[in-house]
This record gives structure tokens, sequence and C-alpha cells, in this order.
């Protein structure tokens, strides 16, 4: 390699203070973790540890079908939601902390992906960091995949995990 292009991209590497770590506390979120906790030890950065909770979509039950939902029981137990995330976010934080990382927990209420590219502006990140679920076929039309759509939109890098236990396959596969 030319001595100009070792210089060049030198030059392009980024100084990485801040990860933003989006979980759901599930497995391959916890993996991807592990790489970003790995990351902020490496670059002596932040991460801000975020999770997301999604609102509960209201039902409307037929009152002929029985009674109608109860409001006051839905929000009660999205609020009981919030606060088991919150201990798992003050949980991972404290770790974190104890172990010498400087790091922080947000818990934001919305979709996913929009409130992770949100976070990611707001705490001026330098990387995102997130697993990926694999999911694939039908489920990955009805539902998406939050990592894509955030690769797809964030203005920040986005490394993104993919479980071991998740191998591709391609739809054209037997």
């Amino acid at each position: 390699m030319p001595e100009d292009d070792a210089r060049a991209i030198v030059r392009f590497v980024p100084n990485i203070a801040k990860v933003l770590a989006a979980t759901d506390f599930s497995e391959d979120s916890s993996l991807a973790f592990t790489y970003a906790e790995d990351l902020a030890r490496k670059y002596g950065a932040e991460i801000v540890v975020l999770h997301v909770d999604q609102p509960l979509a209201p039902v409307m039950v037929s009152p002929d079908l029985g009674p109608s939902m109860d409001m006051g029981a839905m929000n009660r137990i999205a609020e009981e939601q919030r606060v088991v995330a919150q201990r798992e976010l003050d949980r991972i934080v404290q770790r974190l902390r104890d172990d010498g990382i400087r790091a922080k927990s947000l818990l934001r209420v919305g979709s996913p992906f929009l409130e992770i590219l949100h976070a990611s502006q707001t705490e001026n990140a330098d990387l995102v960091v997130l697993g990926t679920h694999g999911r694939t076929g039908l489920a990955h039309v009805l539902m998406g995949s939050v990592a894509e759509r955030v690769v797809q939109k964030s203005s920040v890098p986005v490394l993104t995990i993919r479980h071991p236990d998740r191998k591709f396959k391609h739809p054209l596969d037997k």
C-alpha cells in the first residue's frame, strides 16, 4: 500500500468517545452488548445503554365478544414493564461503573428504530451497537428489522451483531 494511502486511512479512523448500546434484554442483544462494552473499554468511551419500550397497542373487543379492555389495567401493565426494564438498565449500568466504565441508561417509549436514531443524535453517539434477531420470511416482512432500518437511516456508524446460532439461509436453498 502506498504511504499516502496509509496516511489517508489513518486520518479517517474515528474517535469513539460515546457508544449507544441498544438492548431489548434478549440473548441477541446481550451478545451485541459484549461488543459495545469491549469497544468502550478499548477506547475509554462512555456507554449509553438504551432500552425502548414499545407501547401496548390498544385492543378493542366487540361487546358481543365480551367486555372491552380495561385501559387502567393496560396502563398498569405498561408501567410495570417499564419499572422492570429500568431496574435491569440500572443493574447493567452499575456493573459497568463497577468495572470502571462510564455509563448511563436511557429508557424510551416508542418505535424502537426511531428511538434508537433519536437517542444517537441527542446523546451525540459516535457509534450505535445492536444485535440482530435474524428474522426471515414472513416474520421479517410483518415485523421488519429494527437493525436494518437503523443501519439505513443512522447518521453515525452502526455495528450490528448477529448471534452465531442464527445462520443465514438463502430463500432459494433447500
